[in-house]
């Protein structure tokens, strides 16, 4: 395949060709019309060159517009995977979450749980200032599994 810059030049060498085969062939026909529509003719035949330059011209303004294939090395880079958690940290990390914000959820679930894990009965966390229906605030609860932890 010929390299673009060949193909350029045998396009231009084409379409000088080209002009000049209807130049030679339009010659004839003007002197062979009647003088009253001469000037009539030159001007279809320029109106005729002009709507074809401007159609070129409108192709390449609509080439030049439209929007190219982004290439791989210019595309923003892909979003990395969404971080996807087990399921069992889920529960205890909403187990811890639902503990600190109500004392009865820790003493109804997290407790007995925790208790169970330890096989002895757990010291109660002490009650927090304030509102008492808050449960143990994440420090204490951190306490007390690592007592659970510490047991054999």
């Amino acid at each position: 395949m010929p390299a673009p810059a060949e193909r350029r030049g045998r396009r231009l060498a084409g379409r000088a060709i080209v002009a000049t085969v209807l130049a030679v062939l339009a010659l004839p026909v003007y002197l062979t019309i009647s003088p009253s529509w001469r000037p009539a003719a030159v001007r279809l035949s320029c109106a005729v060159f002009v709507a074809v330059g401007c159609a070129r011209a409108r192709r390449w303004a609509r080439d030049a517009l439209a929007t190219h294939p982004i290439s791989a090395f210019d595309a923003p880079p892909a979003p990395p995977p969404a971080v996807e958690l087990d399921a069992r940290f889920l529960r205890l990390r909403d187990d811890l979450i639902s503990s600190s914000r109500s004392r009865r959820y820790f003493d109804v679930v997290l407790g007995p749980r925790l208790s169970a894990l330890a096989g002895t009965e757990l010291p109660r966390p002490a009650e927090r200032r304030g509102l008492s229906r808050r449960g143990p605030s994440l420090h204490a609860l951190g306490a007390l599994i690592a007592l659970v932890e510490r047991r054999p």
